[in-house]
């Protein structure tokens, strides 16, 4: 069963990156900082993570209100690496 957000919640796209990894590494650190995260990927399961028209395309979004914070969290991460 899948849950919505309440219809006040507003979810806004944060990144787009290239492959689950990296998405996943993101995630992980987003939410070790409090920021809830949806991922939404036009891969099929189990499906090699190739370009093909965007095929490999992960994006995350995050609440509105954290949007900033996480914009952050991502440049320091980015810097650090």
């Amino acid at each position: 069963m899948e849950s919505r957000p309440p219809d006040d919640v507003r979810l806004k796209e944060l990144i787009s990156v290239q492959g689950e990894i990296e998405a996943k590494i993101i995630y992980g650190i987003l939410e070790s900082e409090g920021i809830r995260v949806l991922i939404k990927s036009n891969m099929a399961s189990g499906a090699l993570p190739f370009t093909a028209d965007g095929m490999g395309n992960v994006k995350l979004f995050v609440l509105e209100d954290d949007l900033e914070a996480a914009e952050e969290i991502i440049k320091e991460f980015r810097r650090n690496n």
